[in-house]
């Protein structure tokens, strides 16, 4: 029983001692891979008649960043992200836009970003500032996200035959701003959440120190 005890209590000992030294963000040097879920929503293009789709996507994201400085993050995104939906689409081409034609026939689409980010963690900046402790194990930051990456379009059947509409390879593309947090209840493994625009909407998961 005193055997028992005795590792309880080293084992506090360890993990209070691992929770003094996490940081939500350690600056230079530091690096981080986040595994995450999320909403994105992308601007598409395909070669077939100069049409463009703004698809939504269910979507896995891997991103890893670098610290560069006290409180600055460099790094990259790669994500996998499928979308199904009833397709419309343009009639008429780029000298005619805005009239839908409408379609029942189903389609999927999947597509492959892979882009930049630059973060700025400002609760590291503010703690330090205050002198306070609150940003230990909590992280929060804000930044850009610019990219594109290969998309692949499916249609099942074609509209009327048309020839137009069918299954193609486009390009999407994304950037925009967005914001973050991070909260590592130990030293090594935590969870997060970001929301914005560009590489995703809403995403959220699992975020580890290397």
């Amino acid at each position: 029983m005193k055997k028992v005890k005795l590792m309880l209590v080293l084992a506090t000992v360890v993990l209070l001692a691992g929770n003094s030294q996490a940081q939500g963000f350690g600056g230079s040097g530091s690096k981080y891979l986040q595994l995450g879920l999320g909403y994105n929503q992308h601007y598409s293009l395909y070669s077939d008649y100069d049409r463009a789709y703004n698809t939504s996507y269910g979507a896995f994201n891997l991103q890893m960043e670098f610290g560069i400085h006290k409180y600055i993050g460099l790094g990259f995104v790669v994500g996998a992200e499928v979308s199904a939906r009833t397709a419309g689409y343009y009639y008429g081409g780029v000298y005619a836009p805005g009239y839908i034609k409408p379609s029942n026939s189903p389609y999927w689409s999947v597509g492959v970003p892979i882009g930049f980010i630059a973060n700025f963690h400002f609760l590291q900046l503010i703690a330090d500032k205050a002198g306070k402790g609150f940003a230990n194990s909590l992280d929060v930051y804000g930044g850009l996200n610019i990219g594109s990456g290969p998309v692949f379009r499916n249609v099942r059947d074609k509209y009327d035959n048309d020839p137009y509409y069918d299954s193609h390879v486009g390009a999407l593309f994304f950037f925009g701003p967005h914001v973050g947090i991070r909260y590592f209840p130990s030293e090594k493994v935590g969870i997060y959440a970001e929301a914005g625009y560009g590489k995703s909407l809403i995403t959220g998961g699992v975020v580890f120190k290397m």
